[in-house]
């Protein structure tokens, strides 16, 4: 009679041992399944960002030319600030020419 009680219950632990595995197996099927569509998100997630590395890199060499070109306009501001003073200077001592030549006019006009 032992014998009938541990077979009854040896065949309902091995039930039960073969429901667990059959619920496990089907766990971790769902878990792969939802690793894959992880994965899938992944993959778009990676490509997206290789996108946005690409248009950061196009705006950082475009930057580089503007910040180049706006260099050179510094270089050509400078050199026509320097011009403008120049003449400023020349214009300042060639003031006093026009008073100088009317005294001079004045002079040979009176004679």
């Amino acid at each position: 009679m032992a014998e009938a009680i541990i077979g009854v219950l040896g065949a309902g632990i091995l039930g039960l041992l073969g429901f667990s595995l059959s619920v496990i197996k089907s766990d971790i099927r769902s878990l792969g399944a939802r690793l894959d569509r992880n994965e899938a998100i992944l993959v778009k997630v990676l490509e997206r960002l290789t996108k946005i590395e690409t248009v950061q890199e196009e705006h950082g060499r475009r930057l580089t030319r503007i910040e180049a070109t706006l260099e050179e306009h510094g270089r050509r501001l400078a050199r026509i600030e320097a011009t403008l003073e120049e003449h400023g200077r020349l214009l300042t001592s060639m003031a006093d020419h026009g008073e100088r030549i009317a005294a001079l006019e004045g002079a040979t006009g009176a004679a």
